[in-house]
């Protein structure tokens, strides 16, 4: 998978997460151009998330994928990304935190699922 295809791949999956949550809260149901709003920024900060990990380890030869292009790698943020959902913030500040983290995380994770579907997929754990 080359660059390109993973920053729009994980920037409209980002979008598209966020659209489709920002309706599902009955006490805070957003309009629609709210919703529009959020998508088109979860989905700019998805774009520029969605090659972390090609940055973590940069594909300079065809096995570059290791521990953080890795399933272990991946079960462990996806299980810190549930944490993540469930924490209800008290202030505006913990709920920007919590949807840049929550954004930035899908981005990496859709990466990685990207990836999986190639022809060298991704290891179990790989090496640091």
């Amino acid at each position: 998978m080359n660059g390109p295809a993973h920053t729009v791949g994980s920037g409209t999956a980002m979008a598209v997460a966020a659209y489709w949550a920002g309706g599902s809260d009955e006490t805070a149901v957003k309009s629609t151009e709210e919703r529009i709003a959020t998508a088109a920024a979860a989905g700019s900060l998805g774009t520029l998330c969605g090659s972390l990990p090609d940055i973590l380890e940069p594909a300079i030869h065809p096995n570059h994928r290791q521990f953080f292009h890795s399933v272990l790698f991946g079960v462990l943020l996806g299980r810190g990304l549930v944490s993540l959902y469930r924490w209800q913030p008290d202030d505006d500040a913990g709920r920007l935190l919590r949807a840049l983290g929550l954004v930035a995380g899908g981005a990496y994770l859709t990466h990685l699922v990207m990836d999986a579907t190639t022809a060298k997929s991704i290891p179990i754990v790989g090496k640091l």
